[in-house]
């Protein structure tokens, strides 16, 4: 590929990164204040249900057959999104998961937007679309995102564990 291609295709990929995290940040935050709680409510249910069906999805077109949380974790690992986002899985079993990274292709937007100030726990809605994904393998998970970066931590450290 030539070079000047290269770098289009790298312009290309920002625009989207760009343009999902705006249309994500925007609907999310509209949500949240047309409706207050109820409309947080309203956006985990949509992200988890998101989520679940992309895994769902990904379990049956795959023809995976193990279910559980380590079985979750194996397939977290393994996703497309791992070198988008440096994702990293620091511990795996069958009662927990824990995932961390440091890099997250939205965020700067989301500040940009001022969203961070607005909705501090932005984060913590938009990863119910994670804990979708976790429930195909094992509905009785539960997400805590102790870290977060839209807080300014230094990582995001999501927690799956049966509650």
């Amino acid at each position: 590929m030539r070079e000047e291609n290269v770098e289009q295709l790298k312009d290309q990929i920002e625009g989207m990164k760009e343009t999902t995290a705006v249309y994500i940040g925007s609907l999310i935050r509209e949500v949240v204040r047309e409706f207050g709680d109820r409309g947080r409510e309203v956006v985990k249910e949509a992200a988890r249900k998101g989520g679940l069906w992309q895994g769902e999805k990904y379990i049956r077109n795959n023809n995976i057959k193990k279910r559980g949380t380590k079985a979750f974790a194996d397939f977290f690992n393994s996703m497309s999104d791992v070198d988008l986002f440096k994702i990293k899985v620091d511990e795996s079993s069958e009662e927990k998961c824990v995932v961390r990274t440091n890099v997250c292709p939205y965020i700067k937007y989301w500040k940009e937007m001022g969203i961070n100030k607005e909705l501090p726990e932005f984060c913590i809605l938009a990863t119910y679309f994670d804990l979708g994904l976790a429930q195909a393998f094992n509905p009785k998970l539960k997400i805590e995102l102790p870290e977060d970066m839209m807080r300014d931590d230094p990582y995001c450290i999501y927690i799956f564990k049966e509650k």
